[in-house]
């Protein structure tokens, strides 16, 4: 009986040891002018001595960009590991004023001599070679880049577009695939109708039979087949064949499509009213009468992802947006231009209204 007590105790202690937190964190300094890490236990690793501006210092994995303090912001950047090598000052990659982050080991570099992103280990050992523009951070074993590309001015409200680097906002065009930990360029992903690449590699299913209505399916040349969950065609596809068709029948919209609290948008502030008020102070009058303009085609309808990569919560809400149909394209018309926002959020199979105007 002792023998088993002690080998308890052993797996236990090797059990908790496993499951220890071995992430550092970021603290600031007195005067908060300066920030360094602490482990999970409050020590400190490292004494506030980084600039935290473009700094995202809240989580060191195993590898950060730090930017090291000195006046007018000259101080030196590069990447540190835990163990204090520091590695790539030549390379920081930065994007839209944020430096970036590790993910599953590995951390995105630019090489400015040729202006191509590959990926660091956190040694400092190329694991992805800069052969590719841009890339996303890798979620699942994968990375989206950005392969051929040029950069391209956007379009400005007149209608013309400036050649880069002569304009204000732009992006990459491009070739865009996924890649895996290994380098594999598995699938081209074509561009949707708004311009967008995006696909949510957080959550994908492999070599699985999957709803088409809800899934967007790829053949990768490693000859696997990836599914990836679209929030947007799910909402789509539960708004067509469940929501609306209920509307049309009962007129209005059902008591069992609202969320038990709901965020009411009133002028420029908000309030969270129970459901049971929400209904019988007729607060949903105004929701109805927009999706009967609707049924009468004074309105278009976008659906909009909330919580795109959003790996701290899966929650998976979904914007709305009900956008006035302008006939009489002149100026009068155009002030007339409306853009409304209702909010869903899916809990189980189905989706409930949170957020109304």
């Amino acid at each position: 009986m002792k023998n088993v007590v002690q080998l308890f105790f052993v797996l236990f202690y090797i059990f908790s040891f496993s499951q220890e937190d071995t992430n550092w964190y970021g603290f600031y300094n007195s005067d908060s002018t300066k920030i360094g890490y602490k482990d999970s236990r409050g020590n400190i690793k490292i004494e506030p001595k980084f600039e935290f501006t473009m700094t995202n210092f809240k989580i060191f994995k195993d590898v950060v960009i730090v930017w090291e303090y000195a006046p007018n912001y000259s101080g030196e950047k590069y990447y540190l590991n835990k163990l204090g090598n520091k590695f790539g000052k030549d390379s920081i990659y930065v994007s839209d004023f944020s430096f970036a982050e590790e993910s599953e080991g590995k951390i995105k570099f630019r090489d400015y001599k040729t202006d191509k992103v590959g990926f660091f280990d956190k040694n400092g050992k190329v694991v992805i070679p800069a052969n590719y523009n841009d890339a996303g951070d890798f979620h699942n074993g994968l990375a989206m880049v950005i392969k051929n590309g040029v950069r391209k001015c956007w379009r400005e409200d007149n209608g013309e577009q400036p050649e880069y680097p002569n304009c204000e906002h732009w992006s990459w065009e491009g070739k865009t695939m996924m890649i895996n930990s290994k380098n594999q360029e598995l699938f081209e992903i074509p561009k949707q109708k708004n311009y967008s690449y995006s696909v949510d590699y957080t959550n994908f299913k492999l070599n699985e039979n999957v709803d088409s209505d809800v899934y967007t399916s790829y053949n990768g040349n490693d000859g696997n087949t990836y599914s990836f969950y679209s929030s947007k065609k799910d909402y789509k596809k539960w708004f067509e064949t469940k929501f609306l068709p209920d509307f049309k029948t009962n007129g209005k919209i059902l008591e069992k499509y609202f969320n038990n609290s709901i965020e009411l948008h009133i002028k420029e502030s908000s309030v969270i009213i129970d459901k049971k008020d929400f209904l019988t102070k007729g607060f949903d009058k105004k929701i109805n009468k927009l999706l009967e303009d609707y049924i009468k085609n004074k309105y278009s309808i976008d659906y909009f992802n909330e919580n795109i990569f959003n790996e701290d919560s899966r929650e998976i809400s979904i914007d709305l947006r009900l956008t006035s149909i302008i006939k009489n394209k002149d100026i009068r018309s155009a002030t007339n231009f409306n853009q409304i926002s209702v909010i869903f959020k899916k809990i189980g199979d189905s989706f409930y209204i949170i957020s109304t105007p």
